[in-house]
């Protein structure tokens, strides 16, 4: 999925997360975020075509939402798109909850 072909509206974030998969891990901020995907600055960012897994650290929240499988779609200097491609219902529900916030958040 390119930049210009999102289906859903990324809504901008600063959030804390963690990258990793079994050669690579890193954490990065999130710049950008929807039900789908995500924008990531990480000061090592992983390769285009990679799949990993990423740790979202909400506020106020104790347990970071896991996305457990997540595929790099684009990597520019220290920034890399993510697309969501498998997240257990749980996680989906709370990613889900905190996007609508973001949604309806003037």
């Amino acid at each position: 999925m390119s930049r210009d072909n999102r289906q859903l509206l990324r809504f901008a974030v600063q959030l804390p997360c963690t990258l990793g998969n079994h050669t690579y891990r890193s954490e990065g901020t999130i710049l950008n975020l929807s039900r789908q995907g995500c924008a990531v600055l990480a000061a090592q960012p992983p390769e285009v075509s990679s799949y990993l897994t990423l740790w979202i650290d909400l506020p106020d929240s104790t347990t970071p939402i896991e996305i457990e499988l997540a595929g790099v779609r684009w990597v520019s200097e220290q920034r890399c798109g993510l697309e969501f491609i498998r997240i257990s219902p749980e996680m989906l529900s709370r990613l889900g909850s905190f996007v609508f916030v973001l949604e309806h958040t003037p």
